[in-house]
């Protein structure tokens, strides 16, 4: 063979290699639609519904939204308010009014109760109303508001959760955490601490209760036996999520990571974001995780820490502001101006650079930081139907690699040719 041939059978590879590498997209965050509260209101804290179909921001004045925008709509306080897992049911308190509405935004049912009510849980399928108001009062209602069950206790609640079986309520108090049956019987209860836990959640089964706060972070079974509580983050933890199995717990810190444990409490890695990571979401099997910094930084990361991929928002991201949905494949931010709805597109591969590092577990002995307190903003009632800017987004399709390969192959049989 001529060394002609050889010069351009290695230009050709090299075109071919070229054309590959290039053609494989990196994953990205495309963005599909964004919502302005209205007025000068703000938005605070998201969730988003299990199949990814439904979404819901609190705040000044709550909204629902469908992820392709057919269903939208806004009002009524959201500081105290949250979403079923299935996205069907939004509980909001007014004052001494609790109010059980539909995804489309009517309203089913309402009980005024004569106290407000600083606290409220629904449960994943909305068959099970929880709420505790200013007078120390948890009171539970059945899907047709049908009274369950009260407990008086002088403990202000702080906050309230419903165990995917439904069969365990935990309130968290300024004391205490006390886990109750949906009649609102104590199961159990703990104190030994103090209760500096702001953040919980269960494993998909029930089985487990995983809880943080300052520094700490802990986990239960749940008939209350401990099964392990470590000091894990260097300053306060500011959020917290957990994979279904409880595998993945995904915590943001005032120390500018994202720390990663598995289900024993080991610190597996942490990803260095160098600003407060103030919100944190993971999908039901750990691969994705999305991290919401202080400074308008999402980071989208593997289950290994390798970072996926990465975008701003206009301003500075909220605490409990970040949702993932179970398949990883959307995530919703909040920041200071705006809702933002992603989808996170293209064959995973990982950045060389802006790596995690795998951190030691930090002593118990460190000092404990003073913890984070979130101010939510003042209660404005509004009517159904707020107006909100209507948004579009239509991500563009990735080009398939196989197609690149195809043409370089093409060429290369072409130089080949040529020189027979």
């Amino acid at each position: 063979m001529s060394k002609r041939f050889w010069m351009n059978l290695v230009i050709a590879g090299f075109l071919l290699t070229i054309s590959i590498a290039s053609s494989v997209t990196a994953v990205s965050l495309v963005p599909s639609w964004r919502e302005r509260p209205a007025g000068d209101t703000t938005f605070s804290r998201v969730l988003i519904s299990t199949d990814g179909s439904m979404v819901f921001a609190g705040g000044n004045q709550l909204f629902v939204r469908s992820w392709d925008g057919d269903i939208r709509w806004g009002g009524l306080s959201g500081s105290v308010a949250t979403m079923s897992t299935d996205g069907n049911y939004i509980v909001s308190a007014i004052d001494d009014n609790v109010r059980k509405i539909n995804r489309t935004g009517t309203e089913i049912w309402n009980r005024r109760t004569g106290s407000p009510f600083r606290a409220v849980a629904v449960s994943g399928n909305g068959s099970l109303v929880i709420a505790a108001d200013n007078r120390g009062y948890t009171r539970s209602w059945t899907i047709d508001s049908k009274n369950l069950g009260v407990n008086n206790d002088t403990d202000q609640v702080k906050r309230i959760e419903i165990s995917p079986s439904q069969s365990l309520v935990v309130v968290s108090s300024e004391d205490k955490l006390k886990v109750f049956s949906p009649t609102i019987n104590l199961i159990w209860e703990n104190d030994t601490f103090g209760n500096l836990d702001s953040f919980f959640a269960f494993t998909a089964d029930s089985s487990t209760l995983i809880l943080s706060g300052e520094k700490r972070v802990s986990s239960y079974t749940s008939t209350g036996s401990q099964n392990w509580v470590k000091e894990i983050t260097k300053d306060a933890i500011i959020d917290m999520a957990c994979s279904d199995d409880g595998s993945t717990i995904v915590l943001g810190s005032q120390d500018g990571n994202v720390w990663v444990l598995n289900k024993d409490g080991h610190v597996q890695w942490t990803y260095p974001a160098g600003s407060w990571v103030n919100s944190v979401g993971v999908s039901r099997d750990g691969s994705v995780i999305a991290a919401g910094a202080l400074d308008g930084t999402v980071y989208t990361l593997d289950k290994d820490g390798n970072l996926l991929a990465k975008t701003k928002t206009d301003s500075l991201i909220q605490q409990r502001s970040v949702a993932v949905s179970r398949d990883g494949r959307r995530i919703v931010v909040l920041d200071q101006l705006a809702m933002y709805g992603f989808e996170l597109q293209g064959v995973p591969e990982v950045t060389s650079t802006d790596t995690r590092t795998t951190t030691p577990e930090i002593p118990s002995t460190c000092p404990t930081p003073v913890p984070t307190k979130t101010t939510l903003p003042k209660t404005v009632s509004s009517p159904f139907g707020t107006t909100m800017p209507v948004t579009t987004g239509t991500p563009q399709s990735s080009p398939d690699p196989c197609l690149a390969f195809v043409a370089s192959a093409g060429v290369l049989f072409i130089v080949m040719k040529r020189n027979n």
